[in-house]
């Protein structure tokens, strides 16, 4: 959809009233049940700024016609590597596939001579900035805007740093670690702080795939390799650097891909952290998260949101996860074509009926 196509007036109404609800649910203590159909974008197609707005459009647009708490908001997202590109990492366009990156280091020697560019002469990430003002400027700000998908400094040093010697070097040059972890952590915080500048009070917060609003907490971060390391190394590889980011941004809110159960209790250790995504259905994960009761009782009480993807089962397992006194948020596909307005709605209220 072409920006002068989209309508913001209906936009406008639309949101204001979902993001009341979704800033209410953020404050609300206790539990409570956040449901977030929406339709998918194709954000695959992301060559250019303008290519990336006018698929995230037709998302939005299409959302708008879906029973849904959503509130949607523009993503300035141009892969996994953006960062991984400051650090030497090559970075491809490719067409019709999400942009890829390539490791820039192979051994702990490699790693420790490494030091970003400057954000003026990393291509990827100055995109991400021409992005934010082309969105703004294309929309007259009407639509809120978040930063880009920000993976964990972790992660992003596996993007850096050859995996397998990668993680053979936290036994073997843990030092060494650490000080990319440092470095990587550096950089994230003045990007981050650069993009906040840029959308100014559009500011869609914690961003990325969670249920985000103006004016709301945190940062998002995708922390995938914690389904690969053991709880001990999440303490001492992960967690200081994302407190590190809970501390700079007022909370952080994690996504992992796979079944990281094992890791949960040292995930919810991390200072600051205010929300956790996670996949429990066969469909979305070759490896879902299946213990439903256990994500149920770790959470519930703690204040911490649970957003739980699912999909078309999600009804099956909504009375195994829910408490009362868990606050979860329902990301669950869109109606089929042809469902009614309010079908979703109520599959929810008779599974919620079902549950404990």
């Amino acid at each position: 959809m072409e920006p002068a196509a989209f309508d913001y007036g209906r936009f406008d109404e639309w949101r204001q009233e979902r993001e009341e609800r979704t800033a209410g649910f953020w404050r609300q203590r206790g539990g409570g049940v956040l449901f977030v159909p929406h339709a998918y974008g194709d954000y695959t197609r992301c060559r250019t700024p303008a290519e990336s707005l006018r698929c995230q459009l037709d998302a939005i647009s299409a959302t708008m016609d879906i029973d849904t708490d959503y509130v949607p908001f523009l993503e300035p997202w141009f892969g996994v590597g953006v960062f991984a590109a400051a650090f030497g990492c090559p970075f491809n366009q490719m067409e019709n596939e999400s942009p890829q990156t390539r490791y820039g280091v192979f051994n702990s020697e490699q790693a420790a001579a490494l030091e970003p560019v400057p954000i003026d002469r990393c291509a990827p990430l100055r995109l991400v900035l021409e992005a934010i003002g082309h969105f703004i400027d294309a929309t007259g700000g009407r639509i809120p805007i978040s930063c880009t998908d920000t993976q964990s400094p972790f992660d992003t040093a596996s993007l850096v740093w050859e995996s397998s010697d990668f993680f053979v070097s936290m036994a073997t040059a843990p030092e060494t670690v650490h000080r990319l972890l440092e470095k990587i952590t550096r950089l994230k915080i003045e990007f981050s702080r650069l993009q906040a500048a840029a959308i100014g009070e559009r500011w869609a917060r914690p961003g990325h795939i969670m249920p985000s609003v103006t004016a709301g907490p945190g940062l998002s971060i995708s922390e995938d390799d914690i389904v690969m390391i053991s709880p001990e190394h999440y303490r001492e590889f992960c967690e200081p650097y994302n407190r590190r980011l809970a501390e700079e941004f007022g909370g952080l809110a994690v996504h992992s891909c796979g079944n990281y159960e094992r890791q949960l209790g040292a995930l919810l250790q991390t200072p600051g952290l205010i929300m956790v995504d996670a996949a429990f259905s066969p469909a979305l994960d070759p490896d879902p998260n299946l213990d439903y009761e256990f994500w149920r009782d770790t959470l519930k009480g703690t204040g911490i949101i649970l957003q739980a993807r699912m999909h078309l089962d999600w009804p099956r397992i909504l009375p195994r996860l829910y408490h009362p006194d868990l606050k979860l948020v329902l990301q669950v596909p869109p109606p089929a074509p042809g469902e009614g307005f309010g079908v979703a709605r109520a599959i929810l209220e008779t599974a919620l009926a079902q549950a404990v």
